[in-house]
């Protein structure tokens, strides 16, 4: 009986990590929304009811009135976008749809209210700005349609960084192996003074202060991430240069899922103007992204609701010098992949399957040549 008990007690604190991470989770990843109510000539209405809807979920997820002033504020609020409903008596109902919260921001609207029954209702075109008008902070925010319409070589969403004054990168190196990691500098620091954070939880490697080695989302996944560049407060950021903070996707009331795949080729690709003149043929050039999600609510929307994604990567690039093989045995490759070179390369003792010293390239060293090439799976 005490071992069913025991059990029980796990399976129910596990549920509640995962059902409550949504609720619980978003100290450091939220923003606000807040507000003025008037009347038709512009004076302010205390004691009005206001609503916070997730537009998403259809759900009422803040209540509150508005002060003396008429004015409000709803703060703590995952981001994404709302609806808000304002009531009070002797004035018809108001609305403002489509408020769009973005992280460590205070969306701003004034809802105006006109005398008349409780059952009218007045819908509010709202105007958001995209200037943060509540803080200092510097630095710009990025969504989701932005993410999908830049081109990204490797689909890492850290070459995005510096779109954001203040911040500056090198230019990406698309042809080479690997997720196409971003150096950043913001307002001439150090990359290593960067702070990076996904859903407001540190994500930075604690031995470099970088976030060249630790796991990304990738693009599919991420609902908007922000680059704050400077005077954010120290909720925001332990170290003095920029800090990045990227907020993931969640589900809603109805099912919504993608698959799609980004493809390289060199048979697409005309050949360099050097490597023609040398007589030389275009390097081998194969990458293909690809990967799905699927979001909604667990079983109904009740019991809350769930997003899963997942990455794959192949890549095969000839145009990657030095680039070091995931297997330790393997050598690196030199900028020279000729005939020649290929077979000293596989005459070396590490590669077991290849002839010791190779007149010419054996078939089957060519398949382990093409399928120890770098590979990256991502999951979230």
């Amino acid at each position: 009986m005490r071992v069913l008990r025991s059990l029980f007690g796990i399976v129910f604190l596990l549920a509640t990590l995962l059902f409550g991470a949504r609720v619980y989770g978003q100290g450091g990843a939220t923003g606000a929304i807040g507000g003025a109510v008037v009347d038709t000539s512009g004076a302010s209405i205390s004691g009005a009811e206001v609503q916070i809807i997730s537009a998403s979920t259809e759900s009422v997820v803040r209540k509150l009135t508005t002060n003396a002033d008429g004015e409000f504020v709803a703060t703590l609020l995952p981001p994404g976008t709302y609806n808000v409903v304002v009531n009070k008596s002797g004035f018809g109902e108001a609305k403002a749809q489509g408020l769009e919260v973005r992280v460590t921001e205070t969306t701003r609207v004034t809802i105006s209210l006109k005398p008349g029954a409780v059952s009218e209702t007045v819908q509010i075109s709202a105007q958001v700005t995209s200037v943060e008008t509540t803080n200092a902070t510097t630095g710009e925010s990025i969504g989701t349609a932005t993410i999908r319409e830049l081109p990204l070589a490797t689909q890492n969403y850290q070459q995005l960084l510096s779109l954001s004054a203040g911040t500056q990168s090198e230019l990406n190196a698309s042809a080479q192996l690997g997720r196409g990691n971003a150096r950043v500098i913001v307002n001439g620091q150090r990359e290593d003074n960067n702070n990076y954070l996904i859903e407001g939880i540190s994500a930075t490697d604690y031995n470099v202060a970088q976030a060249t080695n630790v796991p990304l989302p990738n693009p599919d996944v991420i609902q908007e991430f922000k680059v704050q560049t400077s005077l954010y407060d120290a909720s925001q950021g332990r170290n003095g240069g920029g800090n990045v903070n990227a907020i993931l996707k969640s589900g809603t009331k109805e099912f919504h899922g993608d698959a799609y795949e980004f493809f390289r080729n060199d048979a697409l690709n005309a050949n360099e103007f050097f490597l023609n003149a040398a007589g030389e043929k275009r390097p081998a050039v194969k990458q293909n992204i690809f990967g799905a999600s699927l979001g909604g609510p667990v079983v109904n929307e009740k019991f809350g609701f769930f997003f899963v994604n997942y990455q794959g990567t192949r890549q095969r690039s000839a145009l990657s010098p030095g680039t070091q093989i995931n297997n330790p045995a393997f050598p690196i490759l030199p900028a020279d992949r000729s005939a020649a070179n290929l077979a000293a390369i596989f005459s070396t003792p590490a590669i077991g399957a290849c002839p010791a010293a190779p007149i010419t390239i054996d078939p089957v060293c060519l398949s382990i040549f093409d399928e120890l090439l770098t590979r990256e799976d991502s999951a979230a």
